[in-house]
């Protein structure tokens, strides 16, 4: 599994899915890609997640990120699990369309039980995980964000209203779901941190700390993540001109815009429209 993350990390897979015992990666951290899922098949394991132990028993759902600490500390001699790997771009685009306190949620109880007449539906989901990665292959990307979201989704939809946060955050977790807010509202306008920093009466450096302490990220990357989102939406869904594009994100103009977005994206944007 551990290749399989290094080649994640190294852009070369969006996302993989398999099977696996964990046997090889007991005791000790587990290095994760941007975004992972787990789901119990067989047998049961203790997981300790940020230093709190969970039971993982079969269709359980454990949601984490590359800043969880994760340490499979038991498992069972028949212990299976299904493991979906995803990287930093994807999990973007899948994380577009969802509530922001799903991820509040998800970071305080990342272990999800579904009900007993849920199973069958994610023994489906699985199967179509699958399909959809090695069967299809023009619109595998999209399917694949749409499938996940739809996961996610689901999960939002059984959670308590606005996340139920058990525990008061401290200043910097708020600070940091506050910029992040900010950024979903003004990132059309404003990609400097410098706003962002105002907005909060901080400054950008301690910004900048504290975005790398619970987001992993600097506000810069951050930001130009959710812009290339907004841009990518745009194309996706809408016949507007670049020259359009461009005065309603506010880029100078359009030769920077195109700039911009091959240099996060790696393909001219007309291209990626096609």
């Amino acid at each position: 599994m551990q290749k399989l993350i290094t080649e994640i990390a190294k852009k070369e897979i969006e996302v993989i899915a398999g099977e696996s015992n964990m046997e090889e990666y007991k005791s000790y951290p587990l290095k994760l890609p941007y975004l992972a899922i787990f789901i119990g098949m067989k047998g049961t394991a203790v997981v300790n997640v940020n230093f709190k132990n969970h039971l993982l028993k079969p269709n359980d759902i454990l949601v984490l990120s590359e800043d969880s600490i994760t340490v499979f500390a038991r498992t069972s001699k028949d212990f299976r699990l299904f493991y979906c790997l995803i990287d930093k771009n994807l999990a973007s685009e899948i994380a577009y369309n969802l509530p922001n306190h799903l991820f509040t949620f998800l970071w305080e109880s990342p272990l999800c039980v579904p009900e007993r007449r849920e199973t069958p539906l994610l023994e489906m989901w699985r199967g179509q995980t699958l399909h959809i990665i090695h069967q299809c292959t023009t619109y595998r990307h999209i399917m694949l964000r749409n499938h996940l979201q739809n996961f996610f989704l689901k999960i939002a939809e059984k959670m308590p209203p606005n996340g139920f946060v058990k525990h008061e955050y401290s200043r910097k977790e708020k600070l940091c779901w506050r910029f992040w807010d900010l950024v979903g509202k003004h990132c059309k306008v404003h990609r400097d941190v410098a706003f962002y920093a105002r907005e909060l009466c901080i400054t950008p450096f301690y910004l900048s700390q504290i975005t790398k302490d619970f987001m992993n990220d600097s506000p810069k990357g951050l930001i130009d993540r959710q812009v290339i989102l907004e841009m990518k939406a745009m194309l996706a869904s809408s016949d507007i001109s670049i020259k359009e594009m461009a005065e309603q994100l506010h880029f100078e103009d359009t030769s920077y815009m195109c700039r911009y977005f091959k240099r996060h994206i790696g393909i001219p944007l007309t291209e990626y429209r096609k």
